[in-house]
């Protein structure tokens, strides 16, 4: 088989799996636990019950809205909660049900260590606080959404905004809490520092057939996903595992010391037969991606990211994926930047600067030197555009190696500087 069918049949299967699973209808209602009617004091009677019980399935009303306008869960430090903190295995399940802050002094949830928050056909909006976590903040215990959305949030003005949408993680090193979205939306969030979408700090991050898109990073990297420790730690403290699904429209607008329109990730990172297109990071590195921990990329495809040049004229690198490696300059760190693509596709992404495709570096206090190692198989990296290294840029010195992989039609060459990448031809 070619390596271009090859890439195409990898791509197929895991295409035809994400539709469908987007699109495929809510569960029904489960037909256990509490039954609330749409009254906010309702559901908070609901929860602490369950709390103090040890747990509970709590079914809420289909096609209804609670509208929370005051906290139930005061937290001078990391910000108020519009519901009780989820401390015991609670599931909620709702029929287009949602639940919604008043857009100003709140989150909407909080899960604590010994808690298990399920998430059944559940829409969370206009939650907003200056902690992590504008809509829901999983400190260290377990956060399940299904078949549901977290809109229209944000974490903004304080020293610890994070995570528009959704935090997790721990506030050390881990990895310690877990979120997984299965057949889930994240959309239309805003940090006014890092992860417009969802935070992953110190935790695991796993996305099945789900969707991270149009959220904002407005002072940080990440604007769909950040996924670390904030260099500490290393590429273990943090997990993140995306599968079948996508990452698109999201904005980091952090500059030159961020990055990462689309995913930004310190930790360990799989990112299996998924697209990340359509990401921006002005005046940054990484449209698409910027992976400075340890990334697997596989049967998946990165298009159409832009790294522009921002308002104060920093250029943007990497337009679909900045590999760097921050291990010299950033307090903590370990080496990384270390990347493995196979069977994808890296395509139609543009840098202002270098790298339309890919950069490849380390970052050292007296500039950039070789990169971590980058391996390519089975690929393709096509029709990406910069000022130089329309393909590839790698500092010289970088361990790039490259196996059956197609470097074709980009502008104005396809790797940069000459002879760097060996196999690569201009």
């Amino acid at each position: 088989m070619k390596p271009i069918s090859i890439v195409k049949a990898a791509l197929g299967g895991g295409a035809a799996i994400l539709l469908g699973g987007l699109l495929a209808a809510a569960p029904a209602q489960a037909s256990t636990g509490k039954t609330v009617p749409c009254k906010v004091q309702a559901l908070v009677a609901a929860i602490n019950a369950a709390n103090s019980s040890g747990g509970a399935a709590i079914n809420l009303a289909p096609r209804c809205t609670y509208h929370l306008t005051t906290a139930a869960s005061p937290n001078a430090m990391l910000g108020d909660t519009g519901l009780p903190a989820i401390t015991s295995r609670v599931a909620l399940n709702g029929f287009r049900t949602t639940i919604a802050g008043n857009d100003s002094t709140f989150r909407i949830l909080m899960v604590t260590s010994s808690g298990k928050l399920t998430l059944n056909g559940l829409t969370i909006t206009g939650g907003n606080t200056p902690g992590p976590g504008g809509g829901i903040f999983n400190l260290e215990g377990t956060l399940v959404l299904n078949h549901s959305r977290v809109t229209g949030n944000a974490s903004a003005g304080g020293m610890m905004s994070a995570g528009g949408g959704i935090a997790s993680g721990t506030l050390g090193t881990g990895p310690v809490g877990t979120a997984v979205l299965n057949f889930s939306r994240v959309d239309h969030n805003t940090s006014s520092a890092s992860a417009g979408g969802i935070l992953n700090h110190g935790g695991t991050l796993i996305l099945n057939a789900s969707k991270v898109s149009d959220n904002t990073a407005a002072g940080g990297g990440g604007g769909g996903i950040a996924s670390g420790t904030g260099g500490q730690g290393g590429p273990g403290s943090s997990i993140l595992v995306v599968k079948f699904s996508q990452v698109s429209g999201n904005t980091a607008n952090g500059g030159p010391m961020a990055g990462a329109g689309g995913i930004a990730n310190g930790g360990t990172a799989t990112i299996t037969a998924s697209k990340v297109t359509r990401n921006t990071a002005p005046g940054a590195a990484g449209g698409g991606i910027l992976n400075h921990g340890v990334m697997t990329l596989t049967g998946s495809q990165v298009t159409g990211n832009t790294a522009p040049a921002d308002s104060a004229g920093d250029q943007g690198t990497g337009g679909g994926i900045a590999n760097i490696n921050l291990g010299p300059v950033a307090p903590g760190a370990v080496n990384g930047g270390i990347l493995t693509i196979s069977f994808s596709q890296i395509r139609g992404n543009t840098a202002s600067g270098q790298g339309g495709g890919i950069i490849e570096a380390t970052i050292t206090s007296s500039g950039p030197a070789a990169g971590g190692a980058l391996t390519i198989k089975f690929s393709q990296i096509t029709r990406n555009k910069a000022a130089t290294g329309g393909g590839i840029f790698a500092v010289p010195g970088s361990p790039v190696t490259l196996k059956v992989t197609v470097i074709a039609k980009n502008t104005p060459d396809n790797c940069a500087p000459p002879g760097t990448v060996t196999g690569c031809k201009n």
